[in-house]
C-alpha cells in the first residue's frame, strides 16, 4: 500500500466529516517501510459501518467530572504519532487537546502525528513551537486551522496570554497545547493528554537513556464528544496492544 495512497483516502473521509477511517501516519524516516500491525488494523476497518455522533452545539457538557480515562503505554515515536493520528480524525472547530508531562516525553511528537493526520500532509514539518508560542495549520481548505501552541515561557498571567486570543482560538479552531499549566481555566470539552516517561525499562548500553523508553499515555476525555470517541475506539480495538488500565468512576 502506498503511502501518498492512503493519505488520499484520509482527505477523502475528513472531506465527509465521518470516522468510517483513521489516519495513519508516515514516520519521518525512510527506514519506515510497510505499515505495522496497528496501521493494518486501522486499514482493515476503514469502511466501518460505526460512527461517531456529530458535535451537539447545544450540550457543552453532560459533567464537571471525568469519570472515564485510558492508560496506555507507547513503545516507540512511531506508535506516538500514530496515536496522534488516529485522535485527529473528525476533529472540528473547537477540539482542544491539552498536553502535559515531562520534557521530552513526546508531547511534540504525538502533535507532529496529529498534525500530518488531520493536514493529510505526511512530509508536513511539525515542530515545537516553543520560542513562537504558537504554531498554525491550515485544514479544510482553510476553513480551519490548527493551533499548535507550546506555553511553556509564559507564567500564566493575563498579559502573557492575551496575544494568543486563546477565547477565539479554542472555540473556533483546533487546538493542540503542550504545558497547559500556564492557562488561568480550561474549557470545559477537552481531551487531556499526560505522558510521562517509563523509567521501568533500563536502556541498553548504546542507547540514549530517554530514546529508548516507552512512555505512558493518561487520557482523561471531557464532554460527552470527546467520552464517546475514546470508548469507540477502545471497543473497536484500536488500542488493544497498548492499554495499561481503563478506568470507569
Amino acid at each position: 500500500i502506498l503511502w501518498s495512497t492512503f493519505f488520499s483516502l484520509v482527505m477523502n473521509a475528513l472531506m465527509c466529516r465521518s470516522v468510517n477511517a483513521f489516519a495513519i501516519l508516515s514516520h519521518q524516516h525512510t527506514s519506515r517501510q510497510l505499515p505495522s500491525r496497528r496501521h493494518q488494523r486501522l486499514l482493515q476497518r476503514f469502511h466501518s459501518r460505526a460512527i461517531i455522533k456529530p458535535r451537539n452545539k447545544h450540550h457543552r457538557l453532560y459533567s464537571t467530572k471525568n469519570n472515564y480515562s485510558l492508560d496506555l503505554s507507547i513503545p516507540t515515536p512511531d506508535d506516538m504519532e500514530d496515536i496522534g493520528g488516529l485522535l485527529s480524525v473528525d476533529t472540528t472547530k473547537g477540539d482542544v487537546i491539552l498536553l502535559d508531562g515531562d520534557l521530552g516525553a513526546g508531547k511534540t511528537c504525538f502533535s507532529r502525528g496529529f498534525i500530518r493526520g488531520r493536514t493529510g500532509l505526511e512530509d508536513e514539518r511539525v515542530t515545537s513551537p516553543t520560542y513562537l508560542l504558537s504554531n498554525t495549520y491550515s485544514v479544510d481548505g482553510g476553513s480551519i486551522k490548527i493551533y499548535h501552541m507550546d506555553l511553556y515561557r509564559l507564567s500564566g498571567k493575563d498579559d502573557d496570554l492575551a496575544p494568543l486570543d486563546l477565547d477565539n482560538v479554542l472555540a473556533n479552531e483546533i487546538s493542540l497545547i503542550e504545558w497547559p499549566s500556564r492557562l488561568n481555566k480550561k474549557p470545559l470539552e477537552r481531551l487531556d493528554i499526560t505522558l510521562t516517561i517509563d523509567s521501568t525499562i533500563q536502556p541498553d548500553d548504546n542507547e540514549d537513556d530517554s530514546d529508548c523508553k516507552s512512555r505512558c499515555m493518561k487520557l482523561e476525555p471531557y464532554g460527552d464528544r470527546w467520552i464517546v470517541r475514546l470508548k469507540f475506539l477502545e471497543s473497536e480495538g484500536y488500542f488493544e496492544d497498548l492499554i495499561i488500565d481503563s478506568s470507569t468512576a
